[in-house]
């Protein structure tokens, strides 16, 4: 999006305010992470294994801890900001979450804010989104503040808290912004990235009717290949729902598109090679290597993790998914349901067969670490989810009527279910920071 159509879009003024609320938004979500860090009951074993960190050999620091990009970072901030252990640990966590914050209010802002439609090339505004954020009534498109607003929801919305179901906000349901776990914290920007980079191009090339020198470029070939080797050693619960929906993905268009996007799922394929031999070394050191006595390898389990943590497991998956259902209904009944809509729910649905039917053997099994991987593509579907709603936002009806007025009634039903899901979100860090719980 050129600078000069996004100035004629929304005013100097403007932009200037919403900066100030996505500032606002950014310190408030690392306030809160920090917070927690003092808390949760996961960061005690990897603040630990940040402080005995050996990264003079990397392979054998690779062997015993897979996933050491957090604790690096930690170990940094600790030798440059001077603090111990736990508050570099509050201050790499807070500042990733802000982190993911502005990351997705930029491709928010991008994908439906005032002057997207110009932005052809954007990675989130896709044809079908420019199409609704052109149509009679919403040239404005969302502003800046408009944006960094919905984004501060997305980062603050938990599972609908039901008392008298769920007494711990968090266990069994899960949640889009799981403030106690480092690793995913480490990771869920990085996933962001990879998501949308990757459905930008695919959605590019899908545009151009997959013409000759219409594939995946290059430059973003090679950042898509680092992006995920660097989600691998951040904690590989990504690429293990990224690498099956993927296929998935590639394997349906062959049939939709008539095998015309074989080069293209070629060229991801490429993309993943690196980042699939890395997994399969982490996965041997996990679940059957020597540096893990706790692990009993993988097994099937159907159920059976879950069920540990709620007496209703479609009832708490639909505590956590309210508001991504209604606006994925909404979507396909007003015709803008579109491919990265379908790509997270496929992102959801690998997730979910993972959660529920495999477990680790042994004493472990009751950690739930296949949970990791839904938990990710459930904070993906929230970001595509508010995406569409506010893109909704900026495309009601012109010409009045019953149809005009059923819009916006559903869009108001909407409106009260993600407040919901908000004021849970607010209760849910009330119930870590302030009551002391650590998950």
């Amino acid at each position: 999006m050129s600078r000069r159509s996004e100035g004629r879009g929304e005013s100097i003024l403007s932009i200037l305010i919403g900066i100030l609320v996505l500032l606002a938004g950014a310190a408030a979500v690392f306030y809160a992470a920090y917070k927690v860090s003092y808390v949760s009951v996961d960061y005690g074993i990897h603040v630990g294994i940040a402080e005995e960190l050996d990264w003079s050999d990397p392979v054998q620091m690779l062997k015993e801890h897979p996933e050491p990009v957090w604790h690096i970072l930690v170990r940094i901030a600790m030798k440059i900001c001077r603090v111990d252990a736990q508050r570099a640990a509050g201050f790499v966590s807070g500042g990733l979450c802000a982190l993911t914050y502005l990351i997705a209010a930029h491709f928010l802002y991008r994908a439906v804010g005032k002057g997207a439609i110009t932005a052809r090339d954007t990675a989130v505004n896709l044809s079908v989104k420019a199409s609704a954020a052109a149509s009679p009534g919403s040239a404005s498109g969302l502003s800046l503040i408009g944006a960094a607003v919905f984004t501060w929801l997305l980062s603050i919305s938990s599972a609908i808290f039901v008392p008298w179901f769920n007494e711990k906000p968090y266990v069994g349901q899960g949640s889009p912004n799981p403030w106690h776990n480092p690793t995913t914290i480490m990771v869920r920007p990085i996933a962001l990235l990879i998501f949308i980079l990757v459905m930008g191009e695919c959605v590019r090339v899908q545009r151009g009717g997959f013409r000759k020198g219409q594939g995946l470029r290059i430059w973003k070939g090679f950042l898509l290949a680092f992006l995920l080797l660097l989600s691998n050693i951040s904690k590989p619960s990504f690429v293990q729902i990224f690498y099956p929906a993927i296929f998935l993905l590639m394997f349906l268009w062959l049939f939709v598109y008539r095998f015309r996007n074989f080069p293209l799922g070629m060229q991801l394929l490429l993309c993943c090679v690196p980042s699939v031999a890395l997994m399969a070394l982490q996965f041997i050191s996990a679940f059957y290597g020597s540096t893990n006595e706790d692990s009993a390898g993988v097994v099937f389990a159907p159920f059976k993790v879950a069920g540990i943590y709620t007496r209703n497991i479609a009832f708490s998956t639909f505590l956590v998914l309210a508001f991504p259902l209604f606006v994925g209904l909404c979507s396909m009944v007003r015709r803008t349901f579109d491919w990265t809509d379908a790509f997270a729910w496929i992102m959801l649905l690998v997730g979910m067969a993972e959660k529920f039917l495999l477990a680790e053997g042994g004493s472990r099994m009751a950690h739930g670490n296949f949970n990791w991987g839904y938990i990710l593509a459930v904070y993906l579907l929230w970001f595509v989810s508010i995406r569409d709603y506010s893109a909704w936002s900026c495309s009601f009806p012109e010409d009045g009527g019953a149809k005009k007025a059923l819009s916006i009634l559903f869009f108001i039903l909407g409106g009260l279910v993600l407040i919901a899901h908000f004021i849970s979100g607010i209760y849910y860090l009330y119930y870590l920071i302030v009551l002391g719980n650590g998950i």
